[in-house]
């Protein structure tokens, strides 16, 4: 009896790993205190965690410090190339095109749940052209010039590289489950069970 309790309680352990590896959330974020006025925002990011990603939602920052204060605006697009052009030019035809934004979420822009950011691989979260479009102040470094773009108020061009990096949040949920997934558990911990018991029966007859 001892051995079957056994069984069931892994099994049972097996089943809540498994949900808890599918709602983990992992985050990555930047904090610097330059204040930058620019009309559209581009963001590279390297994925360098050890797991996919999926369940994507994105947000700049307009707060300083230590708070984080969302903003999405508009259509956003990730791809997996640089765009130097122009935010109207941006689409499923655009070079490097992964993903458009379906909505929005608390304030950060999301995207549809099967759309996978891998690990290892560089992204470029950029702004499509949105109407009535008015200088924003977002957060970063001007002295990190590898990934932020950006287009000023005063400009209605392409993206430029003088922004520096700019103050985000990307979240998303491992893509990858490395454990059974609960129904699999179940039925685990039912063929354990129907095991156990010839095992007993066995031993009365014996």
């Amino acid at each position: 009896m001892s051995s079957i309790l056994a069984a069931l309680s892994s099994a049972a352990a097996l089943m809540i790993g498994a949900t808890a590896a599918q709602a983990t959330t992992v985050q990555s974020i930047t904090h610097n205190s330059v204040g930058i006025d620019q009309q559209y925002y581009s963001q590279g990011i390297t994925i360098g965690t050890r797991y996919d990603w999926d369940t994507i939602s994105f947000a700049f920052d307009m707060q300083s410090g230590a708070g984080f204060d969302p903003y999405s605006e508009g259509d956003l697009f990730i791809l997996t190339e640089d765009h130097l052009g122009a935010p109207a030019d941006l689409g499923a035809s655009t070079s490097g095109f992964l993903a458009q934004s379906n909505g929005f979420e608390d304030g950060f822009w999301t995207f549809e749940r099967d759309v996978t950011l891998e690990t290892g691989s560089t992204y470029y979260f950029v702004m499509g052209d949105r109407e009535n479009a008015s200088t924003t102040q977002i957060f970063g470094n001007e002295d990190q010039m590898a990934y932020g773009h950006g287009i000023s108020g005063l400009s209605s061009g392409a993206f430029s590289g003088i922004v520096g990096d700019l103050d985000y949040v990307l979240r998303g949920e491992i893509a990858t489950t490395p454990v059974p997934l609960p129904a699999t558990a179940l039925m685990l911990m039912l063929g354990i069970g129907s095991l156990g018991a010839v095992a007993a029966r066995r031993r009365r007859r014996a």
